[in-house]
Protein backbone atom coordinates (compact mmCIF):
# COMPACT_ATOMS: atom_id res chain seq x y z
CA UNK A 1 0.00 0.00 0.00
CA UNK A 2 2.81 2.41 0.81
CA UNK A 3 4.43 1.83 -2.56
CA UNK A 4 1.05 2.22 -4.23
CA UNK A 5 0.59 5.61 -2.51
CA UNK A 6 4.02 6.67 -3.70
CA UNK A 7 3.43 5.55 -7.29
CA UNK A 8 0.04 7.27 -7.26
CA UNK A 9 1.69 10.51 -6.16
CA UNK A 10 4.36 10.25 -8.89
CA UNK A 11 1.90 9.35 -11.66
CA UNK A 12 -0.51 12.11 -10.68
CA UNK A 13 2.40 14.51 -10.91
CA UNK A 14 3.26 13.53 -14.48
CA UNK A 15 -0.04 12.17 -15.87
CA UNK A 16 -2.77 13.72 -13.80
CA UNK A 17 -5.36 11.09 -14.71
CA UNK A 18 -6.87 8.80 -12.09
CA UNK A 19 -7.98 6.56 -14.93
CA UNK A 20 -4.32 5.62 -15.39
CA UNK A 21 -3.31 5.65 -11.72
CA UNK A 22 -6.02 3.34 -10.38
CA UNK A 23 -5.32 0.34 -12.67
CA UNK A 24 -1.59 0.61 -11.98
CA UNK A 25 -2.15 0.59 -8.22
CA UNK A 26 -4.47 -2.39 -8.45
CA UNK A 27 -1.86 -4.25 -10.47
CA UNK A 28 0.82 -3.38 -7.94
CA UNK A 29 -1.30 -4.57 -5.04
CA UNK A 30 -1.53 -7.96 -6.73
CA UNK A 31 2.17 -8.05 -7.52
CA UNK A 32 4.73 -9.96 -5.48
CA UNK A 33 7.04 -6.93 -5.38
CA UNK A 34 4.83 -5.11 -2.90
CA UNK A 35 5.64 -5.14 0.81
CA UNK A 36 2.97 -5.82 3.37
CA UNK A 37 0.96 -2.76 4.31
CA UNK A 38 2.36 -1.01 7.35
CA UNK A 39 -0.19 1.44 8.66
CA UNK A 40 1.06 4.46 10.53
CA UNK A 41 4.42 4.68 8.75
CA UNK A 42 4.94 7.55 6.34
CA UNK A 43 6.13 6.82 2.83
CA UNK A 44 8.74 9.59 2.89
CA UNK A 45 11.97 10.44 4.71
CA UNK A 46 13.50 13.86 5.21
CA UNK A 47 16.56 14.92 3.20
CA UNK A 48 18.70 17.50 5.04
CA UNK A 49 21.65 19.40 3.52
CA UNK A 50 23.94 20.53 6.35
CA UNK A 51 25.66 23.21 4.28
CA UNK A 52 22.56 24.41 2.36
CA UNK A 53 19.24 24.03 4.25
CA UNK A 54 17.39 25.69 1.38
CA UNK A 55 17.79 22.43 -0.54
CA UNK A 56 16.10 20.35 2.18
CA UNK A 57 13.37 18.13 0.76
CA UNK A 58 11.84 14.64 1.08
CA UNK A 59 12.43 11.26 -0.57
CA UNK A 60 9.74 8.69 -1.39
CA UNK A 61 10.40 5.35 0.36
CA UNK A 62 8.71 2.10 1.39
CA UNK A 63 9.77 -0.76 3.71
CA UNK A 64 10.21 -4.34 2.48
CA UNK A 65 11.79 -7.29 4.32
CA UNK A 66 13.47 -5.10 6.96
CA UNK A 67 14.96 -2.89 4.25
CA UNK A 68 14.06 0.65 3.25
CA UNK A 69 13.64 1.17 -0.48
CA UNK A 70 13.87 4.59 -2.08
CA UNK A 71 13.07 5.97 -5.51
CA UNK A 72 16.24 6.22 -7.58
CA UNK A 73 14.64 8.82 -9.86
CA UNK A 74 13.85 11.03 -6.86
CA UNK A 75 17.36 10.52 -5.51
CA UNK A 76 18.83 11.71 -8.82
CA UNK A 77 16.58 14.77 -8.85
CA UNK A 78 17.56 15.72 -5.30
CA UNK A 79 21.26 15.73 -6.24
CA UNK A 80 20.68 17.37 -9.64
CA UNK A 81 21.92 14.32 -11.54
CA UNK A 82 20.97 13.37 -15.07
CA UNK A 83 19.20 10.06 -15.74
CA UNK A 84 18.76 7.89 -18.81
CA UNK A 85 16.33 4.97 -18.94
CA UNK A 86 16.48 2.14 -21.47
CA UNK A 87 12.91 0.86 -21.46
CA UNK A 88 13.69 -2.15 -23.65
CA UNK A 89 16.48 -3.52 -21.41
CA UNK A 90 14.92 -2.35 -18.14
CA UNK A 91 17.99 -0.34 -17.06
CA UNK A 92 18.43 3.11 -15.54
CA UNK A 93 21.64 5.14 -15.62
CA UNK A 94 22.34 8.12 -13.37
CA UNK A 95 25.32 10.30 -14.20
CA UNK A 96 27.32 13.37 -13.44
CA UNK A 97 30.12 13.36 -16.02
CA UNK A 98 32.47 11.64 -16.03
CA UNK A 99 30.94 9.15 -13.53
CA UNK A 100 27.91 6.89 -14.02
CA UNK A 101 25.95 4.27 -12.07
CA UNK A 102 23.74 1.79 -13.93
CA UNK A 103 21.05 -0.39 -12.31
CA UNK A 104 18.77 -3.11 -13.69
CA UNK A 105 15.31 -4.07 -12.49
CA UNK A 106 15.10 -7.32 -10.49
CA UNK A 107 18.91 -7.51 -10.16
CA UNK A 108 21.13 -6.80 -7.13
CA UNK A 109 24.09 -5.74 -9.27
CA UNK A 110 25.11 -2.18 -10.16
CA UNK A 111 27.76 -1.07 -12.67
CA UNK A 112 29.99 1.93 -11.87
CA UNK A 113 31.88 3.67 -14.69
CA UNK A 114 34.70 6.08 -13.83
CA UNK A 115 36.43 8.84 -15.82
CA UNK A 116 38.67 6.33 -17.63
CA UNK A 117 35.59 4.37 -18.81
CA UNK A 118 36.62 1.49 -16.55
CA UNK A 119 33.59 -0.44 -15.31
CA UNK A 120 33.29 -2.26 -11.99
CA UNK A 121 30.39 -4.43 -10.83
CA UNK A 122 29.12 -4.32 -7.25
CA UNK A 123 26.34 -6.18 -5.42
CA UNK A 124 23.61 -4.63 -3.29
CA UNK A 125 21.98 -6.42 -0.35
CA UNK A 126 18.82 -7.09 -2.40
CA UNK A 127 17.39 -6.72 -5.90
CA UNK A 128 16.54 -3.37 -7.41
CA UNK A 129 12.74 -3.26 -7.76
CA UNK A 130 11.18 -1.98 -10.98
CA UNK A 131 7.49 -1.14 -10.61
CA UNK A 132 5.10 1.18 -12.46
CA UNK A 133 7.94 2.64 -14.53
CA UNK A 134 10.13 3.50 -11.51
CA UNK A 135 13.31 2.00 -10.02
CA UNK A 136 13.60 1.48 -6.25
CA UNK A 137 16.88 0.61 -4.48
CA UNK A 138 17.66 -0.70 -0.96
CA UNK A 139 19.00 2.53 0.52
CA UNK A 140 21.26 1.04 3.21
CA UNK A 141 23.50 -0.74 0.70
CA UNK A 142 23.05 1.67 -2.24
CA UNK A 143 23.86 4.98 -0.48
CA UNK A 144 27.56 4.09 0.20
CA UNK A 145 28.15 3.50 -3.53
CA UNK A 146 26.17 6.62 -4.45
CA UNK A 147 28.18 8.58 -1.88
CA UNK A 148 31.55 7.33 -3.15
CA UNK A 149 30.82 7.93 -6.84
CA UNK A 150 29.21 11.35 -6.63
CA UNK A 151 30.86 12.66 -3.42
CA UNK A 152 27.47 13.27 -1.81
CA UNK A 153 28.63 12.56 1.76
CA UNK A 154 25.22 11.08 2.52
CA UNK A 155 24.30 9.28 5.76
CA UNK A 156 21.02 7.38 6.21
CA UNK A 157 19.52 7.62 9.71
CA UNK A 158 16.73 5.03 9.56
CA UNK A 159 15.64 5.53 13.17
CA UNK A 160 14.90 9.21 12.66
CA UNK A 161 13.99 8.74 8.97
CA UNK A 162 16.53 11.29 7.76
CA UNK A 163 19.00 11.24 4.86
CA UNK A 164 21.64 13.72 6.02
CA UNK A 165 23.99 15.36 3.49
CA UNK A 166 27.22 16.87 4.81
CA UNK A 167 29.60 18.98 2.77
CA UNK A 168 32.43 16.88 1.35
CA UNK A 169 35.03 18.93 3.20
CA UNK A 170 33.48 18.05 6.55
CA UNK A 171 33.86 14.30 6.10
CA UNK A 172 36.87 12.80 7.86
CA UNK A 173 38.54 9.45 7.42
CA UNK A 174 41.27 9.73 4.77
CA UNK A 175 43.30 6.57 4.13
CA UNK A 176 46.42 8.70 3.77
CA UNK A 177 47.23 12.41 3.78
CA UNK A 178 50.97 12.71 3.16
CA UNK A 179 54.03 11.31 1.40
CA UNK A 180 57.50 10.91 2.92
CA UNK A 181 60.34 11.20 0.37
CA UNK A 182 63.80 9.94 1.29
CA UNK A 183 66.77 10.62 -0.97
CA UNK A 184 69.10 7.59 -1.18
CA UNK A 185 72.54 7.05 -2.69
CA UNK A 186 71.03 5.08 -5.55
CA UNK A 187 67.64 6.70 -5.96
CA UNK A 188 64.58 7.74 -4.02
CA UNK A 189 62.32 5.95 -1.52
CA UNK A 190 58.74 7.26 -1.19
CA UNK A 191 56.76 6.16 1.86
CA UNK A 192 52.95 6.38 1.97
CA UNK A 193 51.77 5.99 5.61
CA UNK A 194 48.21 4.62 5.44
CA UNK A 195 45.60 4.32 8.18
CA UNK A 196 44.55 0.84 7.00
CA UNK A 197 45.93 -1.91 4.71
CA UNK A 198 45.75 -0.86 1.05
CA UNK A 199 46.41 -3.93 -1.07
CA UNK A 200 45.20 -3.02 -4.56
CA UNK A 201 47.71 -0.70 -6.24
CA UNK A 202 49.89 -0.44 -9.34
CA UNK A 203 52.53 1.84 -10.83
CA UNK A 204 53.77 2.74 -14.30
CA UNK A 205 57.08 4.43 -15.22
CA UNK A 206 57.08 6.15 -18.60
CA UNK A 207 60.20 6.77 -20.62
CA UNK A 208 59.51 10.52 -20.73
CA UNK A 209 59.99 10.87 -16.96
CA UNK A 210 56.40 10.67 -15.74
CA UNK A 211 55.65 8.12 -13.00
CA UNK A 212 52.02 7.11 -12.31
CA UNK A 213 50.68 5.42 -9.17
CA UNK A 214 47.06 4.20 -8.75
CA UNK A 215 45.76 3.05 -5.38
CA UNK A 216 42.30 1.48 -5.71
CA UNK A 217 39.50 1.73 -3.13
CA UNK A 218 41.35 4.48 -1.27
CA UNK A 219 40.68 8.05 -0.21
CA UNK A 220 43.39 10.68 0.20
CA UNK A 221 43.68 14.27 1.36
CA UNK A 222 44.70 15.45 -2.12
CA UNK A 223 44.94 19.11 -1.05
CA UNK A 224 47.55 18.24 1.58
CA UNK A 225 49.49 16.00 -0.82
CA UNK A 226 49.49 18.58 -3.61
CA UNK A 227 50.94 21.08 -1.14
CA UNK A 228 54.01 18.89 -0.45
CA UNK A 229 57.25 20.40 -1.78
CA UNK A 230 59.06 18.07 -4.22
CA UNK A 231 62.64 17.04 -3.41
CA UNK A 232 65.52 15.25 -5.12
CA UNK A 233 64.50 13.27 -8.23
CA UNK A 234 60.89 14.42 -7.86
CA UNK A 235 60.15 17.74 -9.53
CA UNK A 236 56.33 17.78 -9.41
CA UNK A 237 53.53 15.98 -7.52
CA UNK A 238 49.90 15.84 -8.66
CA UNK A 239 47.25 13.96 -6.59
CA UNK A 240 43.73 13.32 -7.93
CA UNK A 241 40.84 11.67 -6.06
CA UNK A 242 38.34 9.64 -8.09
CA UNK A 243 35.33 7.69 -6.78
CA UNK A 244 37.21 4.39 -7.04
CA UNK A 245 40.88 5.26 -6.55
CA UNK A 246 43.63 7.78 -5.83
CA UNK A 247 45.93 8.75 -8.72
CA UNK A 248 49.42 10.06 -7.87
CA UNK A 249 51.53 11.48 -10.69
CA UNK A 250 55.20 12.38 -10.30
CA UNK A 251 57.44 14.29 -12.73
CA UNK A 252 60.96 12.85 -12.37
CA UNK A 253 64.40 14.09 -13.37
CA UNK A 254 67.50 12.08 -14.22
CA UNK A 255 67.77 8.49 -15.36
CA UNK A 256 65.58 5.95 -13.54
CA UNK A 257 66.72 2.36 -13.93
CA UNK A 258 63.62 0.74 -12.37
CA UNK A 259 60.67 1.31 -10.07
CA UNK A 260 59.07 -0.97 -7.47
CA UNK A 261 55.95 -0.69 -5.30
CA UNK A 262 55.21 -2.95 -2.31
CA UNK A 263 53.37 -2.87 1.03
CA UNK A 264 55.64 -2.90 4.07
CA UNK A 265 55.24 -6.13 6.05
CA UNK A 266 53.60 -5.80 9.48
CA UNK A 267 52.45 -2.25 8.74
CA UNK A 268 50.06 -0.34 6.49
CA UNK A 269 52.87 1.62 4.84
CA UNK A 270 53.35 1.45 1.07
CA UNK A 271 56.95 1.70 -0.23
CA UNK A 272 57.83 3.06 -3.67
CA UNK A 273 61.40 2.73 -4.91
CA UNK A 274 62.78 4.81 -7.78
CA UNK A 275 66.20 3.32 -8.45
CA UNK A 276 69.07 4.88 -10.27
CA UNK A 277 72.10 2.65 -11.07
CA UNK A 278 73.03 1.07 -7.72
CA UNK A 279 72.15 -1.85 -5.47
CA UNK A 280 71.16 -0.42 -2.09
CA UNK A 281 67.41 -0.09 -2.66
CA UNK A 282 67.34 -3.10 -4.97
CA UNK A 283 68.60 -5.33 -2.17
CA UNK A 284 65.88 -4.05 0.19
CA UNK A 285 63.10 -4.65 -2.32
CA UNK A 286 64.51 -8.02 -3.36
CA UNK A 287 64.28 -9.16 0.24
CA UNK A 288 60.68 -7.97 0.44
CA UNK A 289 59.87 -9.66 -2.86
CA UNK A 290 61.16 -13.00 -1.60
CA UNK A 291 58.98 -12.72 1.49
CA UNK A 292 55.94 -11.90 -0.62
CA UNK A 293 56.72 -14.80 -2.99
CA UNK A 294 56.88 -17.19 -0.04
CA UNK A 295 53.45 -15.98 1.06
CA UNK A 296 52.03 -16.51 -2.43
CA UNK A 297 53.39 -20.06 -2.50
CA UNK A 298 51.71 -20.78 0.81
CA UNK A 299 48.39 -19.49 -0.57
CA UNK A 300 48.76 -21.58 -3.74
CA UNK A 301 49.27 -24.73 -1.68
CA UNK A 302 46.33 -23.83 0.52
CA UNK A 303 43.93 -23.48 -2.43
CA UNK A 304 45.28 -26.37 -4.50
CA UNK A 305 42.46 -28.58 -5.78
CA UNK A 306 43.45 -31.62 -3.70
CA UNK A 307 40.14 -32.76 -2.14
CA UNK A 308 36.92 -33.48 -4.05
CA UNK A 309 33.76 -34.36 -2.13
CA UNK A 310 31.24 -36.68 -3.83
CA UNK A 311 27.73 -36.60 -2.39
CA UNK A 312 25.47 -39.47 -3.59
CA UNK A 313 21.99 -38.10 -2.86
CA UNK A 314 19.48 -39.77 -0.50
CA UNK A 315 20.19 -43.18 1.12
CA UNK A 316 18.89 -45.45 3.88
CA UNK A 317 15.29 -44.65 4.77
CA UNK A 318 15.32 -41.86 2.17
CA UNK A 319 14.69 -43.63 -1.16
CA UNK A 320 14.51 -40.46 -3.22
CA UNK A 321 12.58 -40.62 -6.49
CA UNK A 322 11.17 -43.96 -7.67
CA UNK A 323 11.51 -44.87 -11.35
CA UNK A 324 9.12 -46.39 -13.87
CA UNK A 325 10.44 -49.88 -13.04
CA UNK A 326 10.52 -49.11 -9.28
CA UNK A 327 14.28 -48.47 -9.18
CA UNK A 328 15.32 -46.10 -6.33
CA UNK A 329 17.19 -42.85 -6.81
CA UNK A 330 19.39 -43.63 -3.78
CA UNK A 331 20.82 -46.74 -5.49
CA UNK A 332 21.60 -44.97 -8.76
CA UNK A 333 23.34 -41.98 -7.16
CA UNK A 334 25.48 -44.30 -5.03
CA UNK A 335 26.49 -46.31 -8.11
CA UNK A 336 27.49 -43.21 -10.05
CA UNK A 337 29.26 -41.69 -7.04
CA UNK A 338 31.41 -44.75 -6.33
CA UNK A 339 32.36 -45.07 -10.00
CA UNK A 340 33.28 -41.39 -10.20
CA UNK A 341 35.40 -41.65 -7.06
CA UNK A 342 37.36 -44.62 -8.41
CA UNK A 343 38.00 -42.79 -11.69
CA UNK A 344 39.30 -39.70 -9.89
CA UNK A 345 41.58 -41.78 -7.63
CA UNK A 346 42.95 -43.65 -10.65
CA UNK A 347 43.48 -40.65 -12.95
CA UNK A 348 44.24 -37.80 -10.52
CA UNK A 349 46.86 -39.16 -8.13
CA UNK A 350 47.20 -35.90 -6.19
CA UNK A 351 43.48 -35.65 -5.41
CA UNK A 352 41.82 -37.18 -2.36
CA UNK A 353 38.21 -38.33 -2.75
CA UNK A 354 35.81 -37.94 0.19
CA UNK A 355 32.29 -39.42 0.13
CA UNK A 356 29.34 -38.22 2.19
CA UNK A 357 28.22 -41.87 2.04
CA UNK A 358 29.74 -45.02 0.54
CA UNK A 359 26.87 -47.38 1.30
CA UNK A 360 23.10 -47.42 1.78
CA UNK A 361 22.84 -45.21 4.84
CA UNK A 362 20.82 -42.11 5.74
CA UNK A 363 22.89 -38.91 6.06
CA UNK A 364 21.24 -35.63 7.10
CA UNK A 365 21.45 -32.77 4.59
CA UNK A 366 23.36 -30.44 6.91
CA UNK A 367 25.76 -33.26 7.88
CA UNK A 368 26.78 -33.65 4.22
CA UNK A 369 28.08 -30.09 4.15
CA UNK A 370 29.86 -30.63 7.47
CA UNK A 371 31.64 -33.69 6.05
CA UNK A 372 32.84 -31.62 3.09
CA UNK A 373 34.09 -28.77 5.29
CA UNK A 374 35.84 -31.05 7.78
CA UNK A 375 37.72 -32.67 4.89
CA UNK A 376 38.82 -29.21 3.63
CA UNK A 377 37.08 -29.94 0.34
CA UNK A 378 37.80 -27.79 -2.71
CA UNK A 379 34.89 -29.03 -4.88
CA UNK A 380 31.50 -30.51 -3.90
CA UNK A 381 29.48 -32.61 -6.38
CA UNK A 382 26.00 -33.68 -5.27
CA UNK A 383 24.43 -36.43 -7.43
CA UNK A 384 20.67 -36.85 -7.91
CA UNK A 385 18.05 -38.15 -10.35
CA UNK A 386 15.07 -36.14 -11.51
CA UNK A 387 11.48 -37.33 -11.80
CA UNK A 388 8.01 -36.02 -12.47
CA UNK A 389 4.95 -37.09 -10.51
CA UNK A 390 3.46 -38.51 -13.70
CA UNK A 391 5.39 -41.63 -14.68
CA UNK A 392 6.08 -42.47 -18.33
CA UNK A 393 6.68 -38.79 -19.00
CA UNK A 394 8.28 -37.60 -22.24
CA UNK A 395 10.47 -35.15 -20.31
CA UNK A 396 14.09 -36.30 -20.16
CA UNK A 397 17.61 -34.86 -19.80
CA UNK A 398 20.25 -33.80 -17.29
CA UNK A 399 20.44 -30.47 -15.45
CA UNK A 400 23.21 -28.78 -13.47
CA UNK A 401 22.06 -26.64 -10.54
CA UNK A 402 23.73 -23.77 -8.67
CA UNK A 403 22.77 -22.54 -5.21
CA UNK A 404 20.44 -19.59 -5.66
CA UNK A 405 16.73 -19.10 -5.17
CA UNK A 406 14.85 -20.77 -8.02
CA UNK A 407 13.75 -18.52 -10.88
CA UNK A 408 11.23 -20.89 -12.47
CA UNK A 409 8.32 -22.86 -11.06
CA UNK A 410 10.00 -26.08 -12.18
CA UNK A 411 13.28 -25.26 -10.40
CA UNK A 412 11.42 -24.34 -7.23
CA UNK A 413 9.41 -27.57 -7.34
CA UNK A 414 12.56 -29.69 -7.80
CA UNK A 415 14.29 -27.96 -4.88
CA UNK A 416 11.25 -28.44 -2.66
CA UNK A 417 11.20 -32.15 -3.47
CA UNK A 418 14.92 -32.59 -2.72
CA UNK A 419 14.64 -30.51 0.46
CA UNK A 420 11.65 -32.51 1.71
CA UNK A 421 14.01 -35.20 3.03
CA UNK A 422 14.66 -33.06 6.13
CA UNK A 423 11.29 -34.21 7.46
CA UNK A 424 12.91 -37.61 8.02
CA UNK A 425 15.39 -35.99 10.42
CA UNK A 426 14.71 -35.55 14.12
CA UNK A 427 14.28 -31.94 15.22
CA UNK A 428 14.46 -30.64 11.66
CA UNK A 429 12.31 -27.58 12.44
CA UNK A 430 14.98 -26.11 14.70
CA UNK A 431 18.00 -27.34 12.70
CA UNK A 432 16.80 -25.77 9.46
CA UNK A 433 14.86 -22.85 10.93
CA UNK A 434 17.07 -20.19 9.34
CA UNK A 435 16.57 -21.79 5.91
CA UNK A 436 12.80 -21.85 6.09
CA UNK A 437 12.14 -18.14 5.76
CA UNK A 438 13.65 -15.08 4.10
CA UNK A 439 16.94 -15.69 5.95
CA UNK A 440 17.70 -18.19 3.18
CA UNK A 441 18.48 -15.24 0.90
CA UNK A 442 21.11 -13.94 3.33
CA UNK A 443 22.57 -17.40 3.91
CA UNK A 444 23.10 -18.00 0.19
CA UNK A 445 24.49 -14.47 -0.32
CA UNK A 446 27.10 -15.16 2.36
CA UNK A 447 28.52 -17.90 0.13
CA UNK A 448 28.85 -15.70 -2.94
CA UNK A 449 32.66 -15.94 -2.70
CA UNK A 450 32.48 -19.43 -4.28
CA UNK A 451 29.73 -18.66 -6.80
CA UNK A 452 31.99 -17.72 -9.70
CA UNK A 453 34.01 -20.94 -9.39
CA UNK A 454 30.77 -22.92 -9.14
CA UNK A 455 29.54 -21.31 -12.35
CA UNK A 456 32.79 -22.18 -14.13
CA UNK A 457 32.64 -25.83 -13.10
CA UNK A 458 28.92 -26.00 -13.96
CA UNK A 459 29.63 -24.77 -17.51
CA UNK A 460 32.48 -27.25 -17.97
CA UNK A 461 30.39 -30.14 -16.59
CA UNK A 462 27.53 -29.22 -18.91
CA UNK A 463 29.81 -29.34 -21.96
CA UNK A 464 31.37 -32.69 -21.02
CA UNK A 465 28.04 -34.34 -20.21
CA UNK A 466 26.54 -33.15 -23.49
CA UNK A 467 29.54 -34.34 -25.53
CA UNK A 468 29.78 -37.79 -23.95
CA UNK A 469 26.18 -38.80 -23.18
CA UNK A 470 23.08 -39.59 -25.22
CA UNK A 471 20.99 -37.77 -22.60
CA UNK A 472 19.58 -34.34 -23.63
CA UNK A 473 21.10 -31.20 -22.14
CA UNK A 474 18.59 -29.09 -20.16
CA UNK A 475 21.16 -26.46 -19.14
CA UNK A 476 22.40 -24.78 -15.97
CA UNK A 477 19.68 -23.73 -13.54
CA UNK A 478 19.34 -22.20 -10.09
CA UNK A 479 17.48 -23.47 -7.03
CA UNK A 480 17.63 -23.35 -3.25
CA UNK A 481 18.94 -26.81 -2.38
CA UNK A 482 19.60 -27.20 1.35
CA UNK A 483 22.34 -29.78 0.72
CA UNK A 484 24.46 -27.12 -1.02
CA UNK A 485 24.11 -24.49 1.69
CA UNK A 486 26.54 -25.97 4.21
CA UNK A 487 29.45 -26.74 1.87
CA UNK A 488 31.81 -23.73 1.95
CA UNK A 489 33.47 -24.37 -1.42
CA UNK A 490 32.60 -24.38 -5.15
CA UNK A 491 29.68 -26.78 -5.62
CA UNK A 492 27.01 -28.05 -7.98
CA UNK A 493 24.02 -30.39 -7.81
CA UNK A 494 23.60 -32.66 -10.84
CA UNK A 495 20.19 -34.06 -11.75
CA UNK A 496 21.58 -36.85 -13.96
CA UNK A 497 18.35 -37.71 -15.83
CA UNK A 498 14.61 -38.42 -15.33
CA UNK A 499 13.53 -41.66 -13.65
CA UNK A 500 9.98 -40.89 -14.81
CA UNK A 501 11.15 -41.37 -18.42
CA UNK A 502 11.67 -44.98 -19.53
CA UNK A 503 14.61 -44.16 -21.83
CA UNK A 504 16.44 -42.10 -19.20
CA UNK A 505 15.74 -44.69 -16.51
CA UNK A 506 17.20 -47.46 -18.67
CA UNK A 507 20.48 -45.50 -18.89
CA UNK A 508 20.55 -44.61 -15.19
CA UNK A 509 20.02 -48.11 -13.81
CA UNK A 510 22.54 -49.78 -16.14
CA UNK A 511 26.16 -50.09 -15.06
CA UNK A 512 27.31 -48.86 -18.47
CA UNK A 513 25.10 -45.78 -18.21
CA UNK A 514 26.37 -44.97 -14.73
CA UNK A 515 29.95 -45.46 -15.92
CA UNK A 516 29.40 -43.09 -18.85
CA UNK A 517 28.07 -40.37 -16.51
CA UNK A 518 31.02 -40.88 -14.16
CA UNK A 519 33.53 -40.66 -17.03
CA UNK A 520 31.93 -37.44 -18.31
CA UNK A 521 32.19 -35.92 -14.81
CA UNK A 522 35.83 -37.05 -14.56
CA UNK A 523 36.58 -35.16 -17.79
CA UNK A 524 34.88 -32.09 -16.32
CA UNK A 525 36.90 -32.35 -13.10
CA UNK A 526 40.17 -32.70 -15.03
CA UNK A 527 39.45 -29.66 -17.22
CA UNK A 528 38.39 -27.57 -14.22
CA UNK A 529 41.45 -28.62 -12.22
CA UNK A 530 43.84 -27.76 -15.06
CA UNK A 531 42.39 -24.28 -15.55
CA UNK A 532 42.07 -23.65 -11.80
CA UNK A 533 45.65 -24.60 -10.96
CA UNK A 534 47.12 -22.89 -14.01
CA UNK A 535 45.83 -19.58 -12.64
CA UNK A 536 47.27 -20.38 -9.22
CA UNK A 537 50.69 -21.10 -10.74
CA UNK A 538 50.62 -17.85 -12.69
CA UNK A 539 49.98 -16.01 -9.43
CA UNK A 540 46.91 -14.27 -10.74
CA UNK A 541 44.03 -13.19 -8.57
CA UNK A 542 41.57 -16.08 -8.47
CA UNK A 543 38.65 -13.67 -8.88
CA UNK A 544 39.77 -12.66 -12.39
CA UNK A 545 38.44 -15.96 -13.75
CA UNK A 546 36.67 -17.69 -10.91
Amino acid sequence: MILCKYVTHRMKKFVGLWAVVLPVCLALLASSVLPASLSGQENIIKVQFDDNPSRNTTLGVFPRRDMLYGSLTDLAEIFLLNTYENVVSGKLEIKRPPFRIKVSGESPFIVITDQTERQTVHQLSANVIYAAGSFFVPLDSFIPFFDRVFNTSATLDRENRVLRIASFASVEGFDFSTLVMEQKANGMLIRIPASRPLTDFESWLRQDGWFYVTIANARADVDAINAIKPVGLIKKIVAIQSPTSVQLTFKLSGKIAASEMIRQENSNEILISLRTPGEEIKALLESKRREIQAGLEEQRNRWKLDVIVIDPGHGGKDYGAIGVSKVSEKDITLGIGLKLGKLIEKNLKDVKVVYTRKDDRFVELDRRGQIANEADGKLFISLHCNALRRKLSNVRGFEVYLLRLGRTEEAIEIAERENAVIKLEEGYQERYRELMDENFILVTMAQSAHMKASEVFADIALQELEDKLSIPNRGVRQAGFYVLVGAAMPKILLETAYLSNRQDERILKSKSGQQAIAEALLSAVKRYKEEYEKLLEEGKEFGERF
